[in-house]
């Protein structure tokens, strides 16, 4: 008996959602262990209901099968829940799903800033305008978007961050062998060279009322953030918003015009508490000091920084060193940076002080300072700076 087969069967099993099979998983720690439990055990599961034991008892393994040679035929890459790649993101939410299925290299979700965007299928002008440029503006540096792939902003997301270029990771609501809508066969067919097409859906699934409410759960769980373009007062993107919230993760929303009732979802989130952003650059100020290894900033534009090794740079005392003696040992820095730690050297400043001090453009300084921090110059805590010095 495998494993996978185990964990297919869990998954597929009627009436047992991912939600109690959490339940049965913490009782009996596995798949195979839920499939060898005797009646009377699983009886003994806080929570278990008789319809749930009833269809945990039959322990016929032929759709599992079938399932796992129509994945083998499309290939297709099944990840249950304990394997090692799951992503822990995603793993820790209240109901991950048992196992997904995947078209495509899925990225390394918990090393990566990734975020969610969602909106309306019926989107403006202005609505996919602002998706696709946040799409691009964070893949362009290093950020993963997640969208559910639907019509509208959620494309449009997923076309611009194809422009980044960067990975996406589309979630949707059927089997990833279909296509949703029809037309989208092209955009999908990038996502999968790009990322991955991620399903919780067996081969030949389509689309159903219920499936893309569930699939939003997963888009909240992939990402750190979410990002609502445009929302209705009725939307499937305030859904996700409000997994979003259960999860913990961020909420961000664009606002439109007061009076557009396309956005009436979107300015109700932002009254609640949700974080405007109009640009993707908003977002990423979120992430920067979490992120310095994947993001920088220049020119007021995100751009992806090589890992290259931080120097380990040899300077004398602080209160010992004046402006002209640092920039003769450290000519490979910016006029900028140079600034920075000259300013710096008369001991520990926070980043405000820092601008003001140094009269340049805030978005300079704060590049400068990541750069400064990757090169491993300076160390920052709570926006205040410091010299590392040996």
């Amino acid at each position: 008996m495998s494993d996978l087969n185990c964990w297919l069967w869990l998954s597929l099993c009627k009436g047992v959602s991912a939600a109690s099979a959490q339940k049965y998983l913490r009782r009996f720690g596995s798949a195979k262990g839920v499939y060898y439990a005797a009646e009377s055990e699983l009886r003994e599961v806080e929570g278990a209901t008789g319809a749930e034991i009833k269809a945990l008892m039959n322990r016929d393994l032929n759709r599992a099968e079938r399932v796992r040679a129509a994945c083998e035929k499309q290939g297709v890459r099944i990840l249950c829940l304990q394997d090692a790649d799951y992503p822990d993101r995603l793993r820790n939410i209240p109901d991950p799903p048992t196992v997904l299925y995947i078209r495509g290299t899925l990225p390394p979700v918990d090393d990566r800033l990734t975020i969610g965007i969602v909106g309306t299928r019926k989107a403006s002008a202005y609505g996919r305008e602002m998706a696709e440029s946040i799409g691009r503006e964070l893949a362009e540096a290093g950020a993963v978007v997640v969208t559910g792939l639907a019509e509208g902003i959620d494309s449009a997301a997923a076309k611009g961050a194809l422009q980044g270029p960067g990975a996406v990771i589309a979630v949707l609501g059927t089997s990833t062998d279909k296509v949703y809508p029809a037309w989208n066969g092209k955009l999908q067919g990038a996502v999968e060279k790009s990322g991955a097409l991620v399903s919780e859906y067996p081969p030949g699934t389509g689309p159903t009322r219920a499936s893309f409410p569930q699939r939003n759960r997963i888009i909240s769980g992939l990402s750190l953030g979410i990002t609502v373009v445009q929302a209705p007062q009725k939307s499937g993107s305030l859904i996700t918003a409000a997994r979003a919230q259960e999860h913990g993760r961020d909420v961000f929303a664009v606002p439109g015009m007061a009076n557009d009732a396309g956005f009436a979802g979107s300015h109700a989130l932002i009254r609640d508490g949700a974080q405007l952003v109009c640009s993707g650059e908003d977002i990423l100020e979120e992430y920067r000091f979490r992120f310095p290894q994947l993001l920088a900033f220049r020119d007021g534009r995100q751009v992806r920084n090589s890992r290259r090794e931080a120097p380990q740079p040899a300077l004398d005392k602080a209160g010992d060193v004046g402006y002209h003696a640092l920039k003769e040992q450290l000519e490979e820095l910016t006029e900028t940076e140079l600034e920075l730690v000259g300013l710096l050297a008369g001991g520990e400043k926070h980043s405000d002080d820092l601008i003001a001090a140094a009269g340049r453009d805030p978005g300079e300084v704060i590049t400068s300072l990541v750069m400064l921090q990757l090169k491993g110059y300076v160390a920052e805590e709570d926006h205040r700076y410091r010299l590392l010095v040996s």
